[in-house]
């Protein structure tokens, strides 16, 4: 048994004795607790790191101090594409106590606060690897931090994104979007509840101005704000705003770091909307300030800068309109004195052609009255004459129409007596014939008219059947029967066919 100790304890690394036997042990193949585990573990890393080591990555999961002060995060090796919302291809547990937390905050301090550990931000960290026992898991114990690593990582992404931007035109593609002259209707593009917000929102209320604000609530830090902005950013666009205002309070250089990011940038410089950044404090320049139409060195300002463009427009339009009065009051005076002018030299000349007009309507008026009763006469000539040959002709046609008439009259007298006989003539073999052909007439005779039961007139045997009701009508009166019997073919002789009767 002691022997198969120290020969696990060579094996191991871990002192003689460490490993405990079991029921279960044999020579060769030993059986270790959890803990005897976990110290050899720890051992062998201590063996490995004996001392501490630089490590980058980027913070993930950032959980603040708690109580004693200690904080925990990962540091992530990020997907090859550098996108942060993928999983990461290794991920190192990170764990920083309370005193070297404190040391880590003043080399953040003496960094002009230009740093801070947030989510997203790439660090390069000083610590020991240690195997948290308890937890069962493998950790950076964290003493240390390089500021400058931080900063020269965001410059160096900083400039990369301005080269790749400007080497597809877009660096200054907002720049050459025409600026809306009176813009009133605004998107605002921020974290909703923010200072930054409210000093944008402040400025343009007290301006008194009727601006109208369109708002998009993004996230303006941390891993997910690129999409967020970019977003909210063509959110508002699309609801026919005139400007959109991207704003976001200072902090330091790694909580604006979305803000140089590339997505930011294009979501930027591809709207056709111009944007107006005011991100951060006064000494505070991004990659979306680079790109934007305009930018402003904080959140007040992009909103002073609105409210003084419609102001300056609003004075140049009451200049204009002051300037348009005066010119019209000066051409008014000046086309009045015109006019009092031109009315009377109208006035004098209307009065000399008035007095040449009626000189001339009087000349005119005895022409016409002398043309006048000359025509009269002569009127009245040609009239006495025109009824005289009237009244000659009117007693010539009348002559004439008289005799034409005594003629027609004596022709009448004449010929009326014949056509009166002869029309006398032609009228009684009319009424012969009518005589002849009257049904009472051929009844009287001896002939008779037989009817059905419906009143037809019963023509044809074939007509009628045994049975049927006749009426029979007699030139005294009517008899009624009923068919026996019929026969056809021809009906024996009359002996005394009264001539011209009906059946």
């Amino acid at each position: 048994m002691a022997r198969r100790q120290r020969r696990s304890g060579r094996a191991t690394g871990v002192p003689t004795g460490a490993v405990r036997p079991t029921l279960w042990d044999d020579a060769d193949d030993p059986t270790w607790s959890v803990t005897e585990l976990a110290e050899a573990i720890a051992l062998r890393l201590r063996t490995a790191f004996p001392d501490e080591v630089w490590v980058r990555g980027v913070i993930r999961n950032l959980n603040p101090a708690r109580r004693g002060g200690t904080v925990w995060f990962d540091l992530v090796e990020p997907a090859a594409d550098g996108d942060l919302s993928r999983p990461p291809r290794a991920t190192l547990a990170v764990v920083l106590f309370d005193a070297a937390r404190r040391r880590v905050n003043a080399r953040l301090t003496a960094a002009a606060g230009r740093v801070r550990m947030t989510d997203g931000t790439e660090v390069r960290i000083r610590g020991r690897i240690t195997f948290y026992e308890r937890g069962g898991r493998l950790q950076l114990q964290m003493s240390d931090i390089d500021p400058d690593f931080t900063l020269g990582r965001l410059a160096a992404d900083r400039e990369r994104v301005l080269r790749q931007l400007a080497a597809e035109g877009l660096l200054d593609r907002q720049a050459r979007l025409p600026r809306p002259l009176l813009p009133l209707r605004l998107g605002l593009v921020t974290s909703a509840g923010s200072a930054a917000e409210h000093d944008v929102l402040d400025e343009l209320r007290a301006s008194g101005i009727g601006f109208t604000v369109v708002r998009a609530d993004v996230r303006v830090q941390g891993t997910r704000a690129p999409a967020s902005v970019a977003r909210g950013l063509r959110a508002v666009a699309a609801r026919g705003v005139d400007l959109v205002l991207l704003v976001r309070g200072g902090g330091a250089a790694t909580d604006l770091a979305a803000f140089d990011g590339e997505v930011i940038a294009r979501a930027i410089a591809e709207l056709e909307v111009p944007v107006l950044t005011g991100i951060g404090h006064d000494i505070d320049r991004s990659v979306a300030d680079e790109v934007a139409h305009a930018c402003y060195k904080t959140p007040t300002a992009c909103a002073q800068a609105v409210v003084a463009q419609v102001r300056e427009v609003a004075r140049r339009t009451e200049e204009l309109w002051r300037a348009v009065v005066a010119a019209a009051r000066h051409r008014s005076r000046r086309e009045a004195t015109h006019l009092w002018t031109c009315g009377r030299h109208v006035a004098a000349l209307t009065r000399r052609g008035l007095a040449v007009a009626d000189r001339d309507l009087d000349l005119r008026r005895d022409h016409v009255a002398r043309g006048a009763r000359a025509a009269l006469r002569r009127a009245a000539g040609t009239l006495e004459r025109t009824v005289g040959r009237v009244e000659a002709g009117a007693r010539a046609h009348a002559r004439a129409h008289e005799q034409r008439l005594q003629v027609a009259a004596d022709r009448l007298a004449h010929t009326a007596p014949r056509a009166v006989a002869a029309a006398s003539r032609r009228l009684d073999a009319v009424e012969a014939q009518v005589r002849a052909l009257d049904p009472a007439r051929a009844l009287a005779r001896g002939w008779s008219i037989t009817r059905d039961g419906s009143g037809r007139v019963v023509r044809s045997a074939a007509a009628v059947r045994p049975g049927d009701a006749l009426v029979t009508t007699l030139a005294d009166g009517q008899v009624r029967s009923t068919v026996e019997a019929t026969s056809t073919g021809a009906a024996p002789p009359d002996p005394d066919p009264p001539s011209g009767s009906t059946r």
